[in-house]
């Protein structure tokens, strides 16, 4: 995440800024539209969710348009262990990178997209 509050999808390491990794880093939370599926939080208490296809942090408005936008469910990844995260409200779109934005992109049987729609968890940054 950047000073716009779009979603991008960019090199964290060690060395990086705390900042940095804190952008990089959430918490996964019950659905606000459906507990079975997820919603993401950063540290500030933001949402990931989507607006105009574009994957965005937001302070949650309580709104059931909100919630929607703020859930996703885990579909299977194109890679072991891994991912997809198909949108509530837009079923069939998924989250992707493209060009290194996070938007949510209906889904295209190829190699790139699958690879650019999966996604594993890992341990935050400390």
């Amino acid at each position: 995440m950047r000073s716009d509050s779009l979603g991008y999808l960019d090199p964290v390491t060690s060395s990086s800024t705390t900042a940095v990794k804190q952008s990089a880093t959430f918490t996964i939370v019950p659905g606000l539209a459906d507990s079975k599926c997820y919603s993401f939080r950063d540290s500030s208490g933001r949402y990931l969710r989507h607006a105009d296809y574009r994957v965005r942090f937001d302070a949650s408005n309580g709104t059931q348009l909100f919630n929607k936008d703020a859930t996703y469910c885990a579909r299977p990844g194109s890679v072991a262990g891994s991912v997809g995260l198909e949108s509530y409200n837009y079923p069939g779109r998924y989250i992707r990178h493209y060009n290194y934005e996070l938007r949510i992109d209906p889904y295209q049987d190829n190699a790139t997209f699958r690879a650019d729609s999966s996604f594993t968890a890992v341990s935050p940054w400390a």
